[in-house]
């Protein structure tokens, strides 16, 4: 009996072993598992503050050119107005100095 019990509790002991390693491989595993997540992730925020960073730059590129735009915009009404006052100055001199409105 005495023989039984002492391989009893040795296979016991064996088994106790075995599930503390196992354990500690799953843990130690999934703390490595942890560190790659955190890894992934921290390059991904650094991916994403650079493609913000991009797109900023871009986002004022094309701020700047519909700035310039509006200038040449308003260049072009200015430009149209003074040929519109120009060609009604003429067209209202012409007529008021024409054949019919002669004293």
């Amino acid at each position: 009996m005495g023989a039984e019990l002492i391989g009893i509790l040795s296979v016991g002991a064996a088994l106790a072993a075995l599930i503390l390693g196992v354990s500690h491989r799953l843990r130690d595993d999934m703390k490595g598992m942890r560190g790659e997540m955190r890894g992934e992730i921290h390059g991904l925020r650094g991916e994403m503050q650079g493609m913000r960073a991009e797109l900023r730059e871009e986002i004022q590129g094309v701020r700047s050119e519909v700035i310039d735009l509006r200038g040449e915009v308003h260049g072009f009404r200015v430009e149209i107005t003074d040929r519109v006052a120009r060609i009604e100055a003429k067209v209202f001199n012409g007529a008021a100095a024409g054949p019919g409105n002669a004293a």
